[in-house]
Protein backbone atom coordinates (compact mmCIF):
# COMPACT_ATOMS: atom_id res chain seq x y z
CA UNK A 1 0.00 0.00 0.00
CA UNK A 2 2.90 2.36 0.78
CA UNK A 3 4.43 1.69 -2.64
CA UNK A 4 1.13 2.47 -4.32
CA UNK A 5 0.78 5.77 -2.44
CA UNK A 6 4.35 6.69 -3.38
CA UNK A 7 3.75 5.85 -7.05
CA UNK A 8 0.48 7.80 -7.10
CA UNK A 9 2.20 10.78 -5.48
CA UNK A 10 5.05 10.67 -8.02
CA UNK A 11 2.59 10.37 -10.93
CA UNK A 12 0.54 13.32 -9.67
CA UNK A 13 3.72 15.38 -9.20
CA UNK A 14 4.89 14.56 -12.74
CA UNK A 15 1.46 15.33 -14.16
CA UNK A 16 1.38 18.75 -12.45
CA UNK A 17 4.94 19.46 -13.58
CA UNK A 18 4.11 18.55 -17.18
CA UNK A 19 0.99 20.72 -17.17
CA UNK A 20 3.03 23.60 -15.75
CA UNK A 21 5.69 23.19 -18.45
CA UNK A 22 3.02 22.99 -21.15
CA UNK A 23 1.40 26.22 -19.94
CA UNK A 24 4.79 27.92 -19.75
CA UNK A 25 5.68 27.04 -23.35
CA UNK A 26 2.24 27.92 -24.70
CA UNK A 27 2.22 31.36 -23.09
CA UNK A 28 5.87 32.15 -23.80
CA UNK A 29 5.50 31.21 -27.48
CA UNK A 30 2.43 33.45 -27.79
CA UNK A 31 4.41 36.34 -26.32
CA UNK A 32 7.27 35.62 -28.71
CA UNK A 33 4.90 35.50 -31.70
CA UNK A 34 3.33 38.81 -30.65
CA UNK A 35 6.79 40.36 -30.38
CA UNK A 36 7.76 39.06 -33.85
CA UNK A 37 4.48 40.30 -35.36
CA UNK A 38 4.91 43.70 -33.74
CA UNK A 39 8.47 43.92 -35.08
CA UNK A 40 7.36 42.93 -38.60
CA UNK A 41 4.60 45.54 -38.50
CA UNK A 42 7.09 48.31 -37.81
CA UNK A 43 6.86 48.12 -34.06
CA UNK A 44 10.56 47.53 -33.51
CA UNK A 45 12.41 49.58 -30.94
CA UNK A 46 14.02 51.85 -33.56
CA UNK A 47 10.63 52.51 -35.15
CA UNK A 48 9.14 53.29 -31.74
CA UNK A 49 12.07 55.54 -30.84
CA UNK A 50 11.76 57.46 -34.10
CA UNK A 51 8.03 57.85 -33.58
CA UNK A 52 7.93 58.57 -29.84
CA UNK A 53 11.31 60.07 -28.98
CA UNK A 54 12.29 61.86 -32.19
CA UNK A 55 8.76 62.73 -33.30
CA UNK A 56 8.75 61.32 -36.84
CA UNK A 57 5.60 62.01 -38.82
CA UNK A 58 3.69 59.28 -40.70
CA UNK A 59 5.50 60.27 -43.92
CA UNK A 60 8.89 60.13 -42.20
CA UNK A 61 8.06 56.73 -40.70
CA UNK A 62 7.04 55.44 -44.14
CA UNK A 63 10.35 56.65 -45.58
CA UNK A 64 12.18 54.99 -42.68
CA UNK A 65 10.34 51.72 -43.33
CA UNK A 66 11.48 51.76 -46.97
CA UNK A 67 15.08 52.38 -45.89
CA UNK A 68 14.78 49.61 -43.31
CA UNK A 69 13.47 47.11 -45.86
CA UNK A 70 16.29 47.92 -48.28
CA UNK A 71 18.82 47.72 -45.45
CA UNK A 72 17.64 44.27 -44.39
CA UNK A 73 18.12 42.97 -47.93
CA UNK A 74 21.63 44.42 -48.14
CA UNK A 75 22.86 43.62 -44.64
CA UNK A 76 21.63 40.05 -44.25
CA UNK A 77 24.16 38.60 -46.73
CA UNK A 78 26.91 40.82 -45.27
CA UNK A 79 26.32 39.34 -41.83
CA UNK A 80 26.27 35.87 -43.36
CA UNK A 81 29.60 36.45 -45.12
CA UNK A 82 31.13 37.82 -41.92
CA UNK A 83 29.92 34.85 -39.88
CA UNK A 84 31.31 32.42 -42.48
CA UNK A 85 34.68 34.20 -42.61
CA UNK A 86 34.97 34.06 -38.82
CA UNK A 87 33.99 30.40 -38.80
CA UNK A 88 36.62 29.68 -41.46
CA UNK A 89 39.28 31.40 -39.37
CA UNK A 90 38.42 29.59 -36.16
CA UNK A 91 38.09 26.26 -37.97
CA UNK A 92 41.84 26.59 -38.58
CA UNK A 93 42.28 25.78 -34.89
CA UNK A 94 41.49 22.16 -35.76
CA UNK A 95 44.02 21.99 -38.58
CA UNK A 96 47.55 21.09 -37.76
CA UNK A 97 50.42 23.11 -39.20
CA UNK A 98 48.34 26.06 -40.34
CA UNK A 99 50.56 28.73 -41.85
CA UNK A 100 50.67 32.22 -40.41
CA UNK A 101 49.98 33.63 -43.86
CA UNK A 102 46.69 31.68 -44.09
CA UNK A 103 45.63 32.89 -40.64
CA UNK A 104 46.53 36.47 -41.59
CA UNK A 105 44.67 36.18 -44.90
CA UNK A 106 41.54 34.93 -43.13
CA UNK A 107 41.79 37.72 -40.54
CA UNK A 108 42.18 40.28 -43.34
CA UNK A 109 39.11 38.82 -45.02
CA UNK A 110 37.15 39.32 -41.81
CA UNK A 111 38.40 42.90 -41.56
CA UNK A 112 37.26 43.70 -45.10
CA UNK A 113 33.83 42.18 -44.52
CA UNK A 114 33.46 44.06 -41.23
CA UNK A 115 34.47 47.27 -42.99
CA UNK A 116 31.80 46.78 -45.68
CA UNK A 117 29.20 46.10 -43.00
CA UNK A 118 30.17 49.14 -40.92
CA UNK A 119 30.18 51.44 -43.95
CA UNK A 120 26.75 50.14 -44.91
CA UNK A 121 25.42 50.71 -41.39
CA UNK A 122 26.95 54.20 -41.30
CA UNK A 123 25.26 55.07 -44.59
CA UNK A 124 21.96 53.65 -43.34
CA UNK A 125 22.03 55.77 -40.18
CA UNK A 126 23.06 58.81 -42.24
CA UNK A 127 20.08 58.25 -44.56
CA UNK A 128 17.72 58.04 -41.58
CA UNK A 129 19.28 61.23 -40.18
CA UNK A 130 18.63 62.94 -43.53
CA UNK A 131 14.90 62.28 -43.02
CA UNK A 132 14.94 64.38 -39.83
CA UNK A 133 13.84 67.98 -39.73
CA UNK A 134 16.23 70.46 -38.14
CA UNK A 135 14.10 70.39 -34.95
CA UNK A 136 14.45 66.59 -34.72
CA UNK A 137 18.20 66.30 -35.23
CA UNK A 138 19.24 66.64 -31.59
CA UNK A 139 16.71 64.03 -30.45
CA UNK A 140 17.73 61.71 -33.29
CA UNK A 141 21.42 62.08 -32.48
CA UNK A 142 20.72 61.17 -28.86
CA UNK A 143 18.66 58.14 -29.92
CA UNK A 144 21.16 56.90 -32.50
CA UNK A 145 23.99 57.31 -30.00
CA UNK A 146 22.26 54.75 -27.76
CA UNK A 147 21.87 52.38 -30.72
CA UNK A 148 25.53 52.73 -31.66
CA UNK A 149 26.62 52.09 -28.06
CA UNK A 150 24.55 48.88 -28.07
CA UNK A 151 26.08 47.87 -31.43
CA UNK A 152 29.71 48.39 -30.44
CA UNK A 153 29.42 47.51 -26.77
CA UNK A 154 30.24 49.55 -23.74
CA UNK A 155 33.85 50.22 -22.86
CA UNK A 156 33.11 50.73 -19.19
CA UNK A 157 33.87 54.45 -19.46
CA UNK A 158 31.37 57.21 -19.83
CA UNK A 159 31.33 59.43 -22.89
CA UNK A 160 32.71 62.35 -20.89
CA UNK A 161 35.63 60.18 -19.69
CA UNK A 162 36.46 59.29 -23.29
CA UNK A 163 36.26 62.90 -24.44
CA UNK A 164 38.69 64.03 -21.72
CA UNK A 165 41.53 61.90 -23.12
Amino acid sequence: MTKTKSLVTIIIFLLITNIGMLLFFVFSSKTSLKREYKHEQGGGSMYNSLQNDVGFSKDQLDRYQLLRQDQKVIVKPLFGELRKAKKDLYDLLYTSNTSDSLITADADSIAQKQKRLDLQMFGYFKNIRDICTSNQLQKFDSTINKVVIRMIGRSGKSKSDQNNK
